[in-house]
């Protein structure tokens, strides 16, 4: 039963906890799984919907947050513990990517083949901000990413797709991709694109954090971590990406405890980019793969028929679509229709 006082059936073996003793359930909904932590407010507003559906009626505030208490100290003392990841995780031998859709559905990647699977064997978790990834399809090549994105030669590309590949994995280590180059090379744009790749965010890049307690939540609500325009990193924030990149811990006080902690423990792939040098330590940079990135020159505008085929063609999403380029062959465009 779900709580005496609901009346509401529940399976016992859908509890569990993760290593850290949060507590876990996993929902039927619409004929799939979602897994939903116990304390959070979308399990209470389930409860709320399920009394309603067995009975037709609302329940009090007191019997929720006591069928919330009992199914936590299920899932703490008589449920499994159980490893929750978020976006990516590796299990035998496969990796799995949650593609952070309505059917909570996730690509089972192995040796020989990938596969869309709608009840994954690992269980993943849903922060603020995740976006959904799109269905992949069979028949792609990679090479077709590199019309995207401005790097300088092939052996450059070849790094971004190592990085990728890195990134895609369940476990540390991570290599950190730092992105250099002048003003107007695209580094935000690539920085955007990559993230966008594997881990879409309604927030792709971010302002560095002030302390590590702000890198270390950054990390547990998002795979992949991606700080823009930077000038430096102070001497903490270099030693705490080199943990991120390895796997880091960082442990605060409890609230309104005196001896108790809160414990994060993340491993992360991680983004920087900046005019200026901005990895100066050697231990963070074994860890770094360097990308320096050359500006994106405005060209001639050409004929009106060919900048009316390329304005047409193009999305603002493409690096080489800059604003200053756009405002001069739409120019082009209008002098040409008139």
């Amino acid at each position: 039963m779900l709580a005496p006082s609901l009346g509401l059936p529940y399976p016992a073996d859908s509890l569990f906890h993760d290593p850290s003793g949060t507590a876990f359930a996993d929902l039927t909904i619409d004929g799939h799984r979602e897994t939903w932590p116990i304390r959070s407010r979308r399990f209470r507003h389930w409860l709320r919907r399920r009394y309603y559906e067995e009975n037709g009626g609302t329940t009090s505030a007191a019997t929720i947050s006591s069928a919330v208490d009992l199914l936590e100290a299920r899932a703490q003392f008589d449920g499994p513990e159980r490893t929750i990841h978020i976006r990516g995780a590796e299990h035998n031998g496969r990796i799995y990517l949650d593609l952070a859709d309505n059917e909570w559905r996730a690509v089972q990647i192995g040796p020989q083949r990938w596969e869309v699977v709608t009840s994954p064997p690992v269980r993943f978790r849903r922060a603020a901000g995740m976006l959904p990834l799109p269905i992949p399809q069979r028949g792609g090549s990679i090479e077709s990413l590199a019309a995207f994105l401005n790097l300088p030669t092939p052996d450059e590309f070849v790094l971004v797709v190592a990085w990728l590949l890195a990134a895609l994995q369940g476990g540390s280590p991570y290599p950190l991709l730092v992105i250099g180059g002048e003003q107007g090379s695209a580094k935000t744009m690539l920085t955007k694109i990559l993230r966008a790749l594997i881990d879409p965010n309604v927030a792709p890049t971010r302002t560095p954090p002030r302390e590590e307690r702000d890198l270390m939540i950054a990390a547990h609500n998002g795979h992949i971590l991606a700080f823009d325009n930077l000038s430096g990193l102070p001497s903490w924030l270099s030693d705490a990406l080199c943990r991120l990149a390895s796997g880091g811990s960082f442990a605060i006080r409890q609230l309104y405890t005196d001896c108790d902690e809160v414990l994060f423990q993340a491993a992360r792939p991680a983004i920087l980019n900046g005019i200026e040098d901005i990895v100066c330590r050697s231990d963070l940079a074994d860890r770094a793969i360097f990308l320096t990135l050359e500006p994106i020159a405005d060209e001639a505008p050409p004929d009106g028929a060919r900048a009316l085929a390329r304005v047409r063609s193009s999305s603002p999403a493409d690096p080489w679509f800059s604003a200053r380029r756009r405002r001069r062959w739409a120019a082009e465009v209008v002098s040409h229709s008139s």
